[in-house]
């Protein structure tokens, strides 16, 4: 027999969190703030991304996360409102653990900040190219002139990098490297170790590296961006019989 899980914590917000946390409400569930969740269910990616962002910088990395949602390694929240409801104590060990990496992002300046999904590289003019330079582990390098370049996690690889024509990654494969809208009519795109630096080689267009969707300043021509699988969250999944 499973032991019932521990304390956790609902993070998101609209009606799927609010019903998960009614839920967890009218079952005398233990709910609580993620400072003192042991699991965290996080609805949405808004939310999934902030809560892996976090367990990559604290020790809560142990911790593993439940995401809620419609991507394709998040559950139906009805699953989650019907697990809440069947008890006071969900046993959320019925989901198996999936190590997710998230990435550490490093300037030229030495500031770093961690991504969940994905860094991309625009030009803050539309529709204008510029040209970037993509240095993998193995020392190889491409050089590509596009309107931006897209590194994606495994998690973020369904994201804007598949909309840029990138693969999807199966968590542990590596990292999806894409060219967006590249000034080529036969683009490549790369799946890369878990290091690789980005570097602006044209100075006539103003580049801006945007993290998990937020713009976090411009590049620097000529000064590499380093990416690097920093560490891995455990995301819950469902196991097989689940579907």
């Amino acid at each position: 027999m499973s032991e019932p899980t521990r304390p956790f914590a609902v993070l998101g917000e609209g009606d799927p969190a609010a019903a998960i946390r009614s839920a967890a409400t009218d079952a005398g569930a233990p709910l609580v703030d993620r400072a003192e969740a042991d699991v965290v269910v996080a609805v949405g990616e808004a939310a999934l991304r902030e809560a892996m962002r976090a367990a990559a910088s604290t020790d809560t990395r142990g911790h593993p996360i439940l995401p809620v949602g419609t991507g394709r390694h998040a559950v139906d929240p009805s699953l989650v409102t019907d697990l809440v409801v069947d008890g006071p104590a969900p046993e959320f060990d019925v989901f198996s653990r999936v190590a997710h990496p998230v990435v550490a992002v490093e300037r030229p300046d030495s500031r770093r900040r961690f991504a969940a999904a994905d860094v991309a590289f625009v030009t803050t003019a539309p529709a204008r190219i510029s040209e970037y330079e993509i240095a993998f582990s193995d020392g190889e390098s491409a050089s590509v002139r596009a309107d931006g370049a897209v590194v994606a996690t495994p998690l973020g690889s369904e994201g804007y990098a598949a909309a840029a024509g990138g693969p999807l990654v199966s968590p542990g494969a590596g990292l999806a490297v894409v060219p967006v809208s590249p000034f080529t009519t036969a683009p490549d795109t790369w799946v890369a170790s878990g290091r690789l630096g980005v570097t602006v080689e044209r100075e006539e267009e103003s580049v801006a590296l945007v993290v998990d969707g937020d713009r976090w300043g411009t590049v620097e021509p000529h000064r590499a961006v380093k990416i690097e699988a920093a560490t891995t969250v455990d995301l819950l999944a469902p196991t097989a019989e689940q579907g």
